[in-house]
């Protein structure tokens, strides 16, 4: 039985990552990058700077056994999840940067994990220690999810119906796998509840810190609210599925792979509660927001009826928001005779005068 887990965590993941690339079309990604500059480069700051930073913090400060702290730091170091699409659409956000971000933060994990696990797990978890973090391993996890998101953007370029069916795909079995993943650590582990008050508040609350902490970022950094709403939920959710495939695929001692696990697990269950009250406190927030100001930052084109009123959304390259936006069917300068009475018979010059449409 302890066999064959890896390879069903791995077929898993393989799974997620296809219903992760079908949610992704490369030309949107593309000009989301080049408009949206800034933020996508904060999201990718508060995903690999952030969020591992509080972990090492929680580790420190609670003292926590070398088996946690590595659990905890594998979380925060993880790129972000894949339901992140969906909780920024239900939480009025820019629902195409949290897609690029999802793309570029998976990309990133490639050389971000390993050099994270080396600044934060080896300098101190690790250090004299028989805990080995087995590197070859988490490039081959990376390329089970980094691979079939690959296909799945190939598939989503060449049939948007395909692209749902595995969209959804991917997303329900992600939904099952964490709950799987959760039962049987209810069932092999008696002890996974049993567990100090410092490694159920780091993992309760690494999302919740994580996501405002970067809200804050984003704001100073002069973001509209539409995407500091999406770089929070971005940055405090992580790619869980891949790191309890990691651990499942590195540890070859159960006791071992049990005792990582457990900060991950922990981290899933506070997930699933803190991500529906983000999500509702996040549109209570954006209740006073215009639709136009919410609807301009999930799309990178203009809408039906500015194309037909031949008005161009302008967005604003370094925050990837709206800018206010005019039209020559609005305003126009034009001269107008007002003539005035010189006592002489004559007219004075013409003078600018602002027209209205009305007046046209």
């Amino acid at each position: 039985m302890t066999d064959i887990i890896p390879l069903i965590l791995s077929v898993m993941l393989v799974f997620v990552g296809f219903g992760l690339g079908a949610t992704i079309r490369y030309q949107d990604v593309i000009s989301c990058l080049k408009e949206k500059r800034i933020a996508t480069a904060t999201g990718c700051l508060t995903q690999y700077g952030l969020m591992p930073l509080i972990a090492y913090f929680y580790a420190n400060v609670f003292k926590l056994k070398t088996e946690h702290a590595i659990g905890l730091m594998l979380t925060a170091s993880a790129p972000g999840g894949v339901t992140t699409n969906l909780i920024t659409y239900w939480s009025n956000g820019d629902v195409m940067l949290s897609i690029t971000m999802s793309a570029v933060s998976t990309t990133l994990a490639f050389g971000m994990m390993p050099l994270l696990i080396e600044i934060y797990i080896n300098s101190t978890f690790t250090d004299g220690g028989d805990l080995e973090i087995p590197y070859p391993w988490i490039v081959i996890t990376l390329l089970l999810l980094i691979v079939p998101c690959a296909v799945g953007i190939c598939i989503r370029s060449k049939s948007e119906v395909w692209a749902k069916r595995a969209e959804k795909l991917g997303s329900v079995l992600g939904v099952i796998f964490l709950f799987g993943a959760l039962i049987y650590a209810l069932a092999t582990d008696v002890e996974f509840l049993d567990q100090s008050f410092g490694l159920w508040w780091s993992c309760a609350t690494l999302q919740i810190i994580g996501c405002f902490f970067a809200y804050g970022i984003a704001y100073c950094a002069g973001l509209r609210a539409v995407a500091r709403r999406t770089i929070g939920i971005e940055a405090g959710i992580q790619n869980t599925t891949l790191i309890i495939t990691l651990v499942g695929n590195s540890f070859s001692d159960e006791d071992e792979r049990n005792e990582v696990l457990v900060p991950v697990l922990i981290y899933s269950v506070a997930y699933f509660f803190n991500s529906v009250w983000i999500m509702f406190l996040f549109r209570y927030i954006s209740r006073d927001e215009t639709d136009e100001d919410i609807d301009a930052g999930k799309t990178l084109e203009d809408s039906p009826e500015e194309k037909s009123n031949g008005i161009k959304m302008i967005d604003r390259v370094s925050t990837g928001g709206a800018l206010p936006r005019t039209s020559t069917a609005e305003a126009t300068f034009e001269p107008k005779e007002e003539v005035k009475s010189n006592g002489k018979g004559k007219s004075s010059a013409a003078t600018p005068v602002l027209l209205n449409h009305a007046d046209v």
